[in-house]
């Protein structure tokens, strides 16, 4: 038999009784009454574990993007620039890893705009090497105009279009 009062979430006051007998218990001819009542009051805490922490929050690596002249894969001193900088960033980031994506705008044939997307991607993968960034960490994609910044029309010769997209992950 028990009474309990919880005060609140954390805290509990306990009161019990018990009852032991047994009925005339007889040992080498001798008999005596064996009537016990035990009463125990006790105090409960619960410890609960602190929540755990947020995770922290994620990380977002830069990205970066050059840009060419018409039917061009050479690099201009901003798109240097730009290459020292993702350079700098991929150095701060330990084991990241680059992925160079080059585009064409619309104009020209399909064929010759996934190579020059390509030679425009290994430009700045060369770029890059020159500026300490390892060769085994830069991955490089062709996309020609499949994928375009700026939405045109077959044919339009768009400034925006022709890049290479450099994503530090």
């Amino acid at each position: 038999m028990g009474l309990r009062w919880n005060v609140d979430g954390n805290f509990r006051v306990n009161l019990d009784g018990r009852y032991y007998g047994t009925s005339n218990p007889q040992v080498n001819g001798s008999t005596w009454s064996n009537n016990n009542f035990t009463l125990m009051a006790s105090v409960q805490l619960k410890f609960t574990a602190a929540p755990p922490p947020p995770p922290p929050p994620a990380v977002t690596l830069p990205s970066f993007m050059v840009f060419f002249d018409w039917d061009r894969s050479n690099l201009s001193p901003q798109a240097l620039a730009t290459m020292r900088q993702a350079a700098d960033a991929f150095k701060n980031n330990g084991n990241a890893r680059i992925t160079n994506t080059g585009h064409t705008d619309a104009s020209g044939p399909e064929v010759y705009n996934m190579t020059l997307s390509l030679r425009r991607a290994n430009a700045v993968k060369d770029a890059l090497v020159g500026d300490g960034v390892p060769t085994q960490s830069i991955s490089v994609l062709g996309m020609g105009k499949t994928n375009p910044l700026v939405p045109t029309a077959d044919g339009v010769r768009e400034p925006q279009n022709r890049r290479v997209e450099i994503v530090i992950q």
